[in-house]
């Protein structure tokens, strides 16, 4: 072949790539999910029926605090990069959850993170609060201790700032989100800080039927849309 004619191939080649990448994304194969079902009530899921459920984040008990944000959550992903020569290499990777409540009107469903495999749930968030440090842009004291909780400093050894990004994302507590999972009805003998029902809808997750969940914008229009 000429080289000319290798050139439309390589273009088809990569974008081929490029779209494959693209759609088996985490946050599209939870989106295509989603547009499946229409979301339904609390109070009419069937047992073992995998459902979609939208609603605002609730906690129980104490709220997670975000370490970058300082915000109230249920869930928060902090991702810590710095570049050293050409190439970024992650220094932090923070993710700490909690059990939590999605709320629908006025009724409640309990996700039930902690008790799930990683293979048994799957979560996207928005990269809601980003920032980076480097010439001439210095961090604040909060976020150097962060820092130093993981033995990394924000400085180098002749007191030059690194250059670094800072990325966090969080399920905000009110935040709407969208839940897909397997309905388990439960009775609980000692009642839940701020909720006095008895009886209590958990949305689980398998292999096979993931847990899902995601605050993505695109996802709330397309459940908005499907009713």
């Amino acid at each position: 072949m000429t080289p000319i004619i290798l050139i439309p191939i390589f273009i088809l080649s990569v974008g081929a790539l490029v779209f494959i990448w693209i759609y088996y994304s985490k946050k599209n194969k939870i989106l295509r999910q989603l547009k499946k079902i229409r979301r339904k009530a609390i109070h009419s899921v069937r047992k073992n029926e995998y459902v979609k459920i939208v609603g605002k984040a609730k906690y129980a008990g104490e709220p997670l605090i975000a370490p970058l944000s300082k915000r109230k959550c249920v869930y928060y992903d902090v991702k810590i990069k710095e570049k050293r020569g050409k190439h970024w290499h992650r220094v932090v990777n923070d993710v700490q959850f909690q059990d939590f409540f999605i709320q629908a009107g006025t009724e409640s469903a309990v996700i039930h993170l902690n008790s799930r495999n990683e293979v048994e749930k799957q979560i996207h968030l928005v990269a809601d609060h980003a920032f980076s440090s480097g010439f001439l842009k210095n961090l604040d004291e909060e976020t150097k201790r962060y820092l130093a909780q993981y033995g990394k400093n924000s400085t180098g050894a002749f007191g030059f700032n690194k250059t670094m990004r800072f990325t966090e994302r969080i399920i905000e507590v009110d935040e709407e989100i969208a839940v897909m999972g397997i309905g388990k009805w439960t009775t609980i003998d000692t009642p839940i800080d701020g909720y006095s029902d008895s009886r209590v809808l958990a949305l689980t997750g398998t292999k096979e039927q993931k847990l899902l969940i995601t605050d993505e914008p695109k996802a709330m229009e397309r459940v908005k849309q499907k009713l």
